[in-house]
């Protein structure tokens, strides 16, 4: 193709002409497919990216400089489009190991609940088999989420006395509870009673 042709046809798309953009593609829809492709390696893929970068050109239309070469403006988009599309794919995947990651983990910690309820009863009747100062502390402490701190002014007691008590009461709660449940349910409830 000479230069002249090309010039009139980008100041023809330039002012919206349908008929140049139609040339255009044509002109250049093997070259960029097989650009986008070697970056893509993907059929697909490239067909979505090459009918982005057409749709770009044209509503950029009037953005187009034609002191500047127009090859340049053209592939420059090309391998924008390209490395857009690549990348949001990339995030699509992140975005699908996180989703199962999150879906995994919401099946586990259900599945833990309903553990926990199931042994409630046992440790509910284990806790009213202590005294009632013991029992109280414990409550506040594990059920209630208050700090030793503040148990120990409610009480009027010390907190060396507050972490004395939940530490014997869940010596209590780990030995009466053993022989109830498998090694691992165990280890995991005494680690909820404890850090939560």
């Amino acid at each position: 193709m000479s230069r002249q042709p090309l010039d009139q046809l980008i100041a023809s798309l330039i002012k919206g002409n349908r008929a140049a953009f139609k040339t255009i593609f044509e002109l250049y829809e093997k070259r960029l497919y097989y650009f986008i492709h070697s970056i893509t390696k993907s059929d697909y893929a490239s067909e979505e990216i090459l009918q982005e970068v057409f749709i770009k050109i044209w509503t950029k239309k009037e953005t187009i400089n034609e002191k500047h070469s127009f090859d340049a403006f053209l592939f420059t988009i090309a391998k924008n489009s390209t490395y857009n599309y690549l990348r949001s794919i990339a995030c699509q995947e992140s975005l699908k190991k996180e989703y199962w990651k999150n879906i995994s983990f919401l099946n586990e910690e259900t599945e833990n609940t309903i553990l926990l309820a199931e042994y409630e009863d046992i440790v509910n009747d284990i806790l009213d088999n202590i005294p009632t100062q013991k029992r109280s502390i414990f409550i506040m402490s594990k059920q209630q989420g208050k700090s030793n701190e503040e148990i120990a002014d409610l009480l009027g007691i010390t907190q060396k006395t507050v972490k004395n008590h939940l530490w014997k009461t869940l010596q209590t709660i780990r030995t009466e509870l053993k022989p109830h449940m498998a090694d691992t349910i165990y280890f995991f409830l005494i680690n909820l009673l404890i850090f939560t």
